[in-house]
């Protein structure tokens, strides 16, 4: 069966049966679609959205690891942030979307464009300047790889990066440390909380559009719940360029771009959260 959101109904029926979005949680997950029809990313037509109230998105971990560390890597395509090998605390998401099963944090990696503009979703047609990716797997299918097979597997909450005239001053230490991976495969590690404390007030905001959609690099399956906020974090022009000066795996250019082209949305249900 495919998890189809209906008229918001949640009634807790037993431990193994919930009734939410007019559909009994055995139902769910989605089924993937093997023609490759609910890719990502889109642009979110607010006025299709179906208003919903949803439990908080809960954050564990994400604002209080200090003894936590992290990678953070120019892969070449994009600036990706990893948990260290000694690190023993992993954050982890819950509740919205995802009920009260467990997503642990994989990565989180950016995408950016030429001239302030590289979103990879729309909204309404607007492009953003940015896009961050916090990517999640679910934890009772094991680990990254595995999640993929399943259509639940993995949720990727996305916050907007926007053109701000002024200098993002809780951005100033992530920003700083691009100059540490400028060529291809550098890395340094960092503190994991100082790391993700820019994205804090956009994040306990709970405004969010959340839709069922794909991977937007290879192999792009479709095994996503997507997560995108709907306040846009602030950044300068001056602090955006910063990452347009890393250099590709391509020898000789910089990433310039790395966002995927928009994908038809196929009449799928997307909810606004609120």
């Amino acid at each position: 069966m495919v998890w189809k959101f209906a008229l918001w109904t949640m009634i807790v029926v037993s431990k193994s049966s919930v009734l939410i979005f007019g559909i009994y949680l055995d139902e769910w997950p989605y089924i993937t679609q093997q023609d490759y029809s609910e890719q990502s990313p889109v642009d979110i037509i607010t006025k299709n959205a179906q208003r919903r109230f949803l439990p908080f998105l809960r954050y564990n971990g994400y604002w209080v690891f200090d003894t936590s560390s992290v990678e953070i890597t120019n892969n070449g395509h994009t600036v990706n942030i990893k948990m260290t090998n000694d690190s023993i605390d992993i954050p982890f998401i819950s509740g919205g979307p995802l009920l009260d099963y467990i997503y642990e944090f994989e990565q989180m990696h950016l995408h950016w464009g030429r001239h302030d503009l590289g979103s990879e979703h729309k909204v309404n047609g607007h492009q953003y300047a940015m896009e961050v990716h916090i990517v999640h797997y679910k934890k009772e299918y094991g680990n990254f790889q595995n999640a993929q097979k399943y259509s639940d597997g993995l949720c990727v909450i996305g916050f907007f990066g926007a053109i701000s005239p002024i200098d993002n001053p809780k951005m100033k230490h992530f920003i700083s440390n691009l100059r540490h991976i400028i060529k291809p495969n550098d890395s340094i590690v960092r503190n994991f909380k100082d790391v993700f404390s820019w994205v804090k007030d956009t994040a306990l905001l709970q405004h969010y559009y959340t839709y069922h959609g794909s991977l937007t690099t290879e192999p792009y399956t479709e095994c996503v719940i997507w997560i995108i906020f709907t306040k846009p974090i602030e950044i300068s022009s001056k602090q955006l360029s910063k990452f347009r000066e890393l250099q590709s795996i391509h020898t000789g250019m910089l990433i310039h771009e790395n966002d995927r082209e928009l994908q038809p949305f196929n009449d799928r249900v997307i909810i606004h959260i609120f």
